[in-house]
């Protein structure tokens, strides 16, 4: 449940520090006191969509923080279990701030984090529901999506299968409907790929092969000056007087004394590997003489190869084994259009599996919806009755989808519209032409009690739900919401006493002008002050003795039928 809403800066708020509790919780005011300005703090901590105008002027940010208890939310640790975020003793710490220049910083328990991720948090801990939302109910396309929150431990497994056949439907006709244009097309197509595939065929590429033409090429292009360094070593060495015959007679002369002492002996053997190591290189520089041979012919070749090289790299790839890779894959796609109309068929006769399959598993859904539309229709009458609409009648209509012209949908094959009969002897007809605005209230609370025990959301905050109500029926769906407020915690915004003396706990919201700025202020009420804020509710003030009166037997009573039927519980 929500703990603790701490709110600095917003609209009129300069500051508010708020504690909430389990049960049944009130906020209460004059018109323009700052109720729906709470409500838009709450909806800004849970990551709605806002603006800057939300910050109070003069302050250069606005930022709100809401406490969590989450013992007993799974859906929520979840979430925080797959982001990495811990939290300690079962409390989550939600805030979030917004400065003049539209920058938005979101935590979660001091966690940076996105506003998106901000929000899939919140979305499990609170559902607000507002005036606003009556109108979703008149809204067909709508309707589907609550039988499947209503349905959804039963549905969650199958609907999951039926997305999957529909992607998998949809990526077989997307390859239908690609690359098996007309037998002309295919027929250029393969021309282009076969000139393509031959062009490069014809040059018999190696892979390696442009690094050894360079490397011959350098060589070629400086022959004339490797065959005169090649000549002069050669002569330096086995000429006359080379120093291959100059190393042989210091070899000599040194080895005929190399027994008179270690030194000429050492010297004699230094000069003997010299003389060897020379004689060595002769031989392979002459070696090297009788190779080289300068062929203008062959230079010219490589320098064609090397612009054929080229070119083929321009067309195809960058590198040679790039244009390889690409007449690789122009034999392949070549052979797909080649084998057109057999992988055509085959594409055809998998679509059919593809939709059969599919209409399998929406079928499957199908069947699903409707058992638990007829379990939803009892729930609901019976909510209904409970709110004063005894003879209503309601149901759940079930029309083909017109989506898609007939081909796979992620939402399977139905087509749901909500149906209602407000009064005996009407006809059932679609929720926009029958039902007034104090008839939506008491149908979207009804929904609402029904998804309570279904979606295991903590907090339900209703912000002045109660439009086009009074009398008697205000009072039943205060007892309504008391009776939700029995299994999870309900934070309710009202003008009516009938349902304000029904709180758990009781605030007033109140706005004061002091000359120069205006606040706004809440305070919790203790039972006289609930007292007198019911009596201004029914009289527009609490002097009145009568009203003040009329008021305690209004809280007294409703405190006793809780007491009454908590202690049964």
């Amino acid at each position: 449940m929500l703990q603790k809403l701490l709110i600095e800066n917003v609209a009129l708020i300069e500051r508010l520090e708020i504690d909430f509790a389990a049960g049944f919780n009130v906020l209460s005011g004059e018109t323009g006191a700052g109720k729906s300005i709470m409500i838009d703090a709450v909806n800004f901590v849970l990551g709605e969509r806002t603006s800057r105008e939300l910050i109070r002027h003069g302050a250069q940010k606005t930022r709100v923080e809401a406490v969590f208890d989450i013992a007993n939310c799974s859906a929520a640790k979840k979430v925080l279990e797959e982001q990495g975020i811990e939290w300690e003793d079962d409390t989550l710490l939600l805030s979030r701030e917004l400065n003049t220049a539209g920058k938005n910083i979101c935590r979660i328990n001091g966690t940076l984090v996105s506003v998106a991720m901000l929000k899939s948090v919140s979305d499990t801990l609170v559902d607000i529901h507002g005036q606003h939302e009556h109108q979703s109910l008149l809204l067909p396309e709508n309707h589907i999506g609550f039988l499947d929150v209503y349905a959804h431990d039963a549905v969650k497994t199958v609907k999951a299968e039926v997305e999957a056949a529909s992607e998998a439907f949809h990526a077989l006709r997307k390859e239908r409907l690609s690359g098996f244009g007309s037998v002309a097309e295919r027929e250029r197509q393969i021309d282009i790929y076969n000139y393509q595939i031959n062009e490069i065929e014809a040059a018999a590429l190696l892979e390696n092969e442009e690094e050894f033409l360079l490397a011959e090429r350098v060589l070629l292009a400086n022959a004339e000056k490797i065959m005169f360094a090649v000549e002069n070593a050669y002569e330096a060495l086995h000429g006359e007087n080379g120093a291959v015959s100059a190393a042989d007679s210091a070899k000599s002369s040194m080895a005929s004394i190399a027994d008179y002492a270690p030194e000429y002996a050492e010297a004699a053997q230094t000069l003997s590997d010299a003389y060897y190591a020379l004689e060595d290189a002769a031989y392979a520089i002459r070696d090297m003489r009788g190779r080289l041979e300068f062929d203008p012919q062959r230079l010219d070749a490589i320098e064609r190869r090397l612009e054929l090289l080229s070119d083929l790299k321009r067309k195809y790839g960058s590198t040679i084994p790039d244009v390889l890779r690409f007449a690789a894959d122009a034999k392949k796609k070549r052979s797909q259009l080649l084998d057109a109309e057999q992988r055509a068929a085959k594409l055809d006769e998998l679509l059919a599996k593809a939709k059969e399959q599919y209409l399998s598993v929406a079928e499957q859904l199908s069947k699903l919806r409707k058992e638990a539309a007829a379990s939803l229709g009892r729930e609901v009458l019976a909510q209904l009755a409970d709110l004063g609409m005894q003879k209503a009648d309601f149901s759940v209509a079930f029309l083909p989808s017109e989506e898609g012209e007939g081909l796979p949908q992620p939402n399977g094959i139905d087509n749901v519209e909500f149906l209602l009969s407000a009064n005996p002897g009407e006809p059932l007809k679609p929720l926009a032409k029958v039902a007034s605005g104090g008839e939506l209230s008491r149908i979207m609370l009804g929904f609402k009690a029904i998804f309570a025990s279904h979606d295991g959301i903590g907090t339900l905050i209703f912000d002045e739900i109660d439009t086009g109500i009074s009398g008697r029926i205000a009072g039943t769906v205060g007892e309504k919401m008391v009776r939700i407020a029995d299994e999870r915690q309900v934070i309710c915004v009202t003008h009516l006493p009938q349902i304000a003396s029904l709180a758990d706990n009781h605030f007033l919201v109140e706005k004061t002008d002091d000359g120069t700025a205006t606040h706004v202020s809440i305070r919790a009420l203790d039972l006289e002050g609930k007292y007198r804020r019911i009596a201004q509710m029914m009289d527009g003030s609490d002097e009145s003795e009568l009203a003040l009166e009329h008021a305690k037997k209004l809280v007294d009573s409703a405190e006793a039928t809780k007491r009454e039927r908590r202690l049964k519980v």
